[in-house]
């Protein structure tokens, strides 16, 4: 017989106040088995404020704004502190809201308070956290590139160092603080394209994409492990993983309403404009007159009023969510992700985005989490 694969599952942190419950959420997912906890780290939420009104969802009744966020690293410290076994990580920062030198020395203190736990998740960044606060967003991918040389070269160095880049330079730069283990902490992409799965395969300790096609999965692992090898690595030295939402209901009838639901289809304006056409569908940003793209880097919610929103999501169907989202009962959904596991995955970010559909059900799913953890062991 087989051996089942074994698949690390994590699931997000709680990203809003208060801080005391976000650690018991914490502390009650490393009793409940599972491996990670996970932070975004977001200045801005992806939904207009146009969109967050009663008439449209009733959580916002509940929470007065889509743009309610904990700094990650300072809760990937809090929370390590408080576990045991628990790996925190963000998913993801960037190196154009944070400087390689700080955020080098920030990685190093989370290591030591985490005794060893913590992912450092980077990406080259999202429009939305960068322009509407002033900060350049000029050659992101080549700027992540160099910033990586740059920590990597401060965590090794063992006195002043120099280095001169285009984006970033130092003069007798030193970062003294060593890490808690004989490695620092691993780097995570957040990489799609050829540029980024190019860079993943030569810098990167894993892989950390939002959720494709299984074929696409499959065809940008092959990519990364041949990067590894002609950088002189060994292919297994990147972990794969991915960020996947996870839309779940008892049944599916309901399964196929959450999918119907506006916000939940207002998520995927994230996808690149090719992902729509691929589908055989209009995308959204493209079809109202605009330069199109991707919501990465082409999306700014508080600057799109409420008529263009709706228009937005309406443009995008529900098989557009069932691409984008893990979809269905906890067992189908448990049998959608064994398909990645066999091509390769091997940490697994369970995004729960239930609540955006039907905020009534949002204690069950909590609960379906459960359920596939336990699914996904067998």
């Amino acid at each position: 017989m087989t051996a089942p694969l074994r698949l690390e599952l994590g699931l997000p942190g709680q990203i809003m106040p208060p801080a005391s419950a976000a650690v018991r959420f914490a502390q009650r997912a490393e009793a409940d088995g599972f491996d990670a906890v996970w932070w975004p780290d977001h200045l801005m939420g992806w939904h207009p404020d146009s969109l967050w009104t009663p008439d449209l969802t009733p959580l916002a009744n509940t929470q007065e704004n889509p743009h309610t966020y904990f700094d990650p690293l300072v809760m990937m410290g809090a929370i390590g502190a408080q576990t045991t076994r628990l790996r925190v990580g963000v998913v993801v920062t960037d190196l154009i809201r944070r400087h390689p030198a700080v955020l080098a020395q920030t990685a190093l203190t989370l290591d030591h308070l985490t005794s060893g736990r913590a992912i450092l998740g980077l990406g080259s960044g999202e429009q939305l956290n960068v322009k509407p606060y002033g900060l350049p967003w000029d050659k992101p991918v080549g700027r992540l590139s160099e910033g990586i040389d740059v920590m990597r070269l401060l965590w090794r160095a063992g006195g002043p160092v120099d280095f001169e880049g285009r984006f970033f330079n130092l003069r007798k730069a030193v970062l003294g603080l060593s890490p808690y283990g004989q490695a620092p902490p691993p780097v995570w992409t957040a990489a799609h394209g050829p540029r980024m799965l190019e860079l993943t395969g030569r810098k990167a300790d894993g892989w950390l994409p939002t959720k494709m096609a299984l074929g696409e999965y499959e065809t940008s692992l092959k990519t990364i492990q041949d990067a590894a090898r002609d950088a002189g690595r060994a292919p297994e030295a990147v972990t794969p993983a991915l960020l996947g939402y996870v839309l779940t209901g008892p049944d599916e009838d309901t399964v196929q309403r959450l999918t119907e639901q506006l916000l939940v289809r207002a998520l995927c304006v994230l996808l690149p404009d090719r992902v729509f056409r691929q589908l055989g569908f209009e995308p959204p940003l493209a079809a109202g007159g605009g330069a199109g793209g991707s919501g990465f880097h082409d999306f700014v919610p508080t600057a799109v009023g409420r008529q263009e929103a709706l228009r937005i999501a309406a443009a995008i169907p529900p098989e557009v969510v069932r691409y984008y989202a893990f979809c269905g009962t906890p067992e189908q959904v448990a049998d959608q992700i064994r398909e990645y596991a066999v091509a390769g995955l091997r940490h697994l970010v369970m995004w729960n985005i239930t609540a955006f559909g039907d905020p009534s059900l949002a204690k069950w799913s909590f609960g379906a989490m459960k359920q596939l953890r336990a699914e996904l062991s067998r």
